[in-house]
């Protein structure tokens, strides 16, 4: 008999075997710890377990987070893997989705959840828990760029983690999204097993910008860049990209909310990719969740792959 409910302990064993089957990584104790149970927020990890074989996994994060009309808890899907076995995806799947959803969002949270579904989970979830399309968007990357003598005269500091003045830097730049505070920076990549990032603290004309890069091989992806209008940042970044160089990496990638001044400058161009964010509403009314999400701004660390 299927069985629906919380993830366990004795449950990530075969918890691994499926994240590894499904998205071809595994998951140890302590990134599920990390993900679920360390979150400056509310962590929801449901499984749905048959015969003490995990067939399914469905989770869900809820951050802070202020948008155009309001502030409180705003929800992120996350994880969902179905094993491919005889009753294929409806039976353990769509069951535990529509459990996990099923008071999804509370009343004073977002009116949304988001999520970054693979077109095949797209596809699932469109028919079996209301998914809306929110936006498609193509990431750019390019060559750090050489050194340039005005670079060698920018101010930044690195760091591993950051203070106060990181959410500071986040208000300035209007204050909308997941907040950026120092608890959640530093839950989401100083405290992230396995993983390494560097914070970027940057002086601009009496300006402070925030810029977080994730170290993958030789690319550092930019998960978080938060730089002020009022600054003009172009040193700043090239001075952070002389420090990525220096730390052996040679490529770049952004998310296109990078100010397009700067594209050409950092040597940066459309990859070609597309990356899709979708969204779904509450399942007994409310306000439509593509026009309640207009003005929300994700960021690269948004997305829990990277």
């Amino acid at each position: 008999m299927l069985e629906i409910r919380p993830t366990r302990p004795e449950d990530l064993a075969g918890l691994a075997g499926l994240f590894a089957d499904r998205f071809g990584h595994g998951l140890t104790r302590e990134d599920w710890e990390w993900k679920y149970r360390q979150i400056p927020g509310e962590g929801r990890s449901l499984v749905a377990v048959e015969e003490g074989s995990v067939l399914a996994h469905a989770g869900a994060l809820a951050l802070p987070a202020r948008w155009p009309a309001g502030e409180g808890l705003i929800w992120q899907l996350v994880d969902f893997a179905g094993a491919a076995r005889g009753r294929g995806l409806r039976a353990p799947l769509v069951d535990l989705g529509r459990a996990l959803l099923a008071d999804l969002p509370r009343v004073g949270e977002a009116p949304w959840l988001f999520g970054f579904p693979s077109e095949r989970h797209f596809r699932l979830g469109e028919k079996a828990f209301g998914y809306r399309p929110l936006a498609t968007f193509e990431p750019l990357a390019g060559e750090l760029p050489a050194p340039a003598s005005q670079a060698s005269a920018a101010r930044i500091e690195t760091g591993d983690r950051c203070g106060a003045w990181a959410e500071s830097i986040w208000e300035r730049c209007g204050g909308f999204g997941v907040r950026r505070s120092a608890a959640f920076l530093n839950w989401r990549y100083c405290a992230r097993p396995a993983r390494y990032y560097r914070f970027y603290r940057l002086f601009s004309d009496g300006e402070e910008g925030l810029a977080v890069f994730a170290f993958a091989a030789d690319q550092a992806g930019a998960a978080e860049v938060w730089l002020p209008p009022a600054g003009r940042w172009c040193s700043a970044l090239r001075a952070v990209a002389a420090d990525l160089r220096a730390a052996g990496l040679r490529t770049w990638r952004f998310w296109p909310r990078l100010d397009p001044g700067l594209h050409g400058p950092l040597a940066l161009r459309p990859t070609g990719e597309r990356l899709f964010i979708g969204c779904r509403g509450r399942s007994c009314g409310g306000p439509d969740p593509v026009a309640a999400a207009a003005g929300f701004p994700y960021s690269m660390g948004d997305y829990d792959l990277v």
